[in-house]
């Protein structure tokens, strides 16, 4: 229970924040700022997906309801289609080594690169990949294992990072 109160904190926060972040954009003169806020309420709204899929799973696998056998598809949570991964246009594709990969580590004023599935994505402001780390894993790498393993079915996950190329 302690812990879905925890998510129901966090998704209140960002719902807060991406509340304040339009209103913010509906009074902005400087544009200069807007691609910062409209990456805030991106990072926001998949923060508050993710959340919400926890809740679901947990809700799955905790509660036990008990309904008679010919209502059991009205209590079923459908499942989420993932994204697809965005196609990248072959005439502006870059390509990368595991080795210039490798220099893509978010340091010295370098962007932050991982790769999953033979493309790199840009992870850079991202806020799960703060100062370039995510849970122990660090920027400049090819972790298509390490988000097999951990986000097994979540496509969705990667469908908010911009896509910068192609591991080769």
């Amino acid at each position: 229970m302690q812990n879905i109160e925890m998510i129901r904190m966090q998704i209140n926060y960002l719902v807060t924040q991406a509340r304040h972040d339009i209103y913010t954009l509906s009074t902005l003169s400087d544009t200069s700022m807007k691609p910062q806020i409209l990456q805030r309420l991106w990072d926001a709204l998949s923060s508050i997906h993710f959340l919400s899929e926890v809740l679901a799973n947990q809700a799955k696998t905790s509660y036990h309801i008990s309904v008679p056998s010919g209502n059991l598809n009205q209590i079923q949570i459908p499942p989420v289609t993932p994204l697809p991964t965005p196609p990248i246009s072959q005439s502006n594709q870059r390509t990368f080594t595991i080795g210039e990969l490798a220099t893509f580590t978010g340091k010295n004023g370098r962007p932050a690169y991982v790769a999953v599935n033979g493309i790199v994505y840009d992870v850079t402001n991202n806020r799960a990949w703060a100062a370039a780390t995510h849970f122990g894993l660090i920027a400049g790498k090819d972790y298509t294992q390490e988000f097999a393993s951990c986000h097994a079915g979540q496509q969705s996950i990667l469908a908010t990072l911009p896509v910068v190329g192609r591991l080769v």
